[in-house]
């Protein structure tokens, strides 16, 4: 029986190459009226960065520039989120006024102590950004006043998991707009310009 495969032509690789990096979304290429999962981070497709609620905010500092994220799942023994880090939390006045009222110096303060929890996190239903455009999502983001939204998947009775997550960062870059600043307010000007909604 003949062979139907070949093998395939090997060469030395001898130069320092670099890694690739994942590029679904490349810049300016995503409009208003498309599928509103096309600007969302897909948990299903690419792994939740997590980070334990004992470790050090140092610690969440180096994973986040490792891994090039600005936000981390924080999740318990059993792998169930229980809040979420962000780097402007890590960043910001949380760890300054967590020091001024406990009286410990920031190497003593652990991500529990500075997370946002799961009871004051909003998520938006699956079965709804299925449905959603890109500019509805703009929308919402833009009420919500946040820099990350997440979307719950209950795919059973017992079940909900957090399928995916939205950020201000990924939907400005996947439509093109150029934020100078990390200042969420400035980031939301710039929607309802785009959205057409200035006041």
């Amino acid at each position: 029986m003949p062979c139907n495969y070949q093998e395939l032509e090997i060469k030395p690789l001898q130069i320092a190459a670099t890694l690739c990096e994942p590029n679904y979304y490349p810049e300016g290429t995503v409009s208003l009226e498309d599928p509103a999962t096309k600007v969302m981070t897909d948990l299903a497709k690419i792994a939740a960065i997590t980070i334990s609620p004992s470790c050090s905010l140092d610690e969440a500092t180096d994973r986040m520039l490792k891994m090039k994220v600005k936000l981390l799942f924080v999740t318990d023994s059993k792998n169930r989120m229980i809040g979420l880090i962000t780097y402007s939390d890590l960043q910001g006045e949380r760890p300054i006024q967590f020091q001024q009222s406990n009286g410990v110096s920031r190497s003593e303060i652990c991500i529990l102590d500075i997370m946002t929890g799961v009871e004051t996190i909003d998520a938006i239903e699956w079965s709804v950004v299925e449905k959603a455009r890109v500019g509805d999502i703009a929308m919402t983001m833009r009420k919500l006043n946040r820099q990350h939204a997440l979307v719950l998947e209950h795919p059973s009775d017992d079940i909900y998991q957090i399928r995916g997550i939205f950020s201000i960062s990924l939907l400005s870059k996947s439509l093109g707009i150029n934020i100078e600043t990390t200042e969420v307010a400035q980031t939301f000007a710039e929607f309802e310009r785009v959205l057409g909604c200035e006041k």
